[in-house]
């Protein structure tokens, strides 16, 4: 069974934001050397891992969720109450590249807390479950002048251009010989 978040971005949005990063300074503008030759949505997976933690100044503890990127360690705070949906479905969807543990998770969050808390020997952290979250995301295949090609991702949650996860997605596509898009 897969875990997924449904995309609240369209291609349309996607192509207008791709678009407008690639025109985003006069330089850009007036070179026009990169056009989009072509966009797809695929699913990457992160781990997740449910959580509790207490602090000096949260005493009665707090619920959350965590997603980790595993190839490049990327990490993003989730809301408990964002909608996660399922799928039998395998097809669009990439495997774990390695799946992060227990102490990796209690680790990342330990850390988010003591960048924020001003008692840090007071930072209780537990770990519930974990399992494998795909988060989508809008690929866009540029070719320029020079006849070489590059991608620009969009978050398709929130339709910003997500630069941190490009080697990510080109890590999945070099391994796995296709992109295992998303049709849309």
């Amino acid at each position: 069974m897969n875990h997924y978040l449904a995309s609240t971005i369209t291609k349309q949005q996607a192509t207008t934001n791709i678009k407008a990063h690639l025109q985003s300074n006069w330089w850009k503008k007036i070179r026009n050397t990169n056009r989009l030759v072509s966009i797809e949505q695929m699913h990457i997976p992160f781990c997740c891992s449910d959580y509790h933690a207490a602090t000096h100044s949260i005493q009665e503890g707090m619920e959350g969720r965590i997603a980790i990127e595993p190839i490049n360690n990327i990490k993003a705070i989730l809301p408990v109450d964002y909608e996660i949906h399922t799928t039998q479905q395998q097809r669009g969807f990439f495997p774990t590249h390695h799946p992060i543990t227990k102490e990796e998770a209690h680790n990342a969050i330990y850390w988010e807390l003591f960048t924020k808390e001003k008692k840090r020997q007071h930072i209780n952290v537990s770990i519930q479950n974990q399992w494998t979250l795909h988060v989508p995301y809008w690929i866009g295949y540029i070719h320029n002048k020079h006849n070489t090609y590059d991608i620009i991702c969009v978050d398709s949650i929130t339709g910003k251009i997500d630069l941190t996860i490009k080697d990510t997605v080109l890590t999945y596509i070099a391994e796995n010989g296709t992109t295992k898009a998303v049709s849309q």
